[in-house]
């Protein structure tokens, strides 16, 4: 399939756009969202799909970069670790963008709730991706379920499908009942479209500051139970999870500084089972002051 015949997903990552030209591949769906971007992209990333010429079920692709001129050939991938290298070459210059506009990634997820906006820390597995739902599934916005740009007091989250394995499932059975990819990775992942939540996110407040920062600490049998976290301890949290994205240490630390200066932080460790979001929800409503 060549020319106008070969279908055509366009999707915004913030500051770059990617562009795919491809055959039907259903893993590709993966890069492709439909949650609105607050600004307009200024940079593309074009990728061109074509079948392998040798082997039936193998793909061939190309991948040009404006934001570097670059440009990439993948010969032979099947159609998994072809949506894999496509959605890892957009986050690449994702990233490069923004810090070339100063901006830092959070290791966390993003949810609106009730006028409140939440960044949810911690290292993978903490459970971040599994909280954030389930407040979505409350009516909260979930903005990020992995990535949140800072810069001084201003927040974005990064738009993508939300990543989810099948223990989400079974702890939120709500979820089933949205669309999702499926993904046959071992073990499988699910990526489900924000966009499709019952309050999806919106582009017009999209860029606004963090009025509360919640770093998760584990599981035990105790009660679920949140204290605020001292801003040293926290800092040093969020940067070292931050450092894992970018070289820039003093830019990390400063808007890392800035955030803290202007949101409180919390710890929390949750009763095993237990998703943490009534006790978000308590903390959520304790606050008289939310940032507009």
């Amino acid at each position: 399939m060549t020319g106008n015949h070969v279908p055509q997903l366009r999707t915004h990552y913030l500051w770059v756009d990617a562009i795919v030209r491809s055959p039907a591949i259903p893993e590709l769906g993966v890069v492709e969202h439909r949650i609105a971007s607050p600004w307009p992209a200024g940079y593309d990333v074009g990728v061109r799909i074509e079948r392998n010429r040798s082997t039936f079920g193998l793909w061939d692709a190309t991948i040009e970069s404006t934001i570097d001129g670059s440009s990439d050939t993948l010969t032979g991938l099947d159609a998994l670790h072809l949506a894999e290298n496509v959605y890892r070459s957009v986050h690449r210059d994702v990233m490069k963008a923004a810090h070339g506009e100063q901006w830092t990634r959070l290791h966390a997820a993003l949810v609106d709730c009730d006028g409140v906006r939440v960044a949810i820390a911690g290292h993978s597995g903490a459970g971040k991706t599994t909280l954030a739902l389930a407040l979505a599934l409350r009516g909260a916005q979930l903005r990020a379920d992995e990535g949140v740009f800072i810069r001084g007091t201003e927040s974005v989250g990064l738009p993508r499908r939300v990543h989810l394995k099948a223990g989400t499932f079974d702890v939120l059975p709500e979820v089933k009942a949205h669309d999702s990819l499926y993904l046959p990775y071992a073990p499988p992942v699910w990526a489900l479209d924000p966009s499709t939540l019952s309050i999806p996110p919106d582009a017009d407040s999209a860029v606004r500051g963090i009025d509360l920062v919640l770093i998760l600490d584990g599981w035990d049998e105790g009660t679920t139970r949140i204290a605020p976290m001292p801003a040293a301890q926290a800092i040093q949290s969020l940067a070292e999870q931050s450092a894992l994205w970018s070289d820039n240490h003093g830019l990390t630390l400063r808007n890392t500084a800035a955030l803290l200066s202007n949101a409180p932080c919390y710890r929390m460790i949750r009763h095993h089972g237990d998703t943490g979001a009534d006790a978000v929800e308590k903390l959520v409503a304790s606050c008289v002051t939310p940032g507009t």
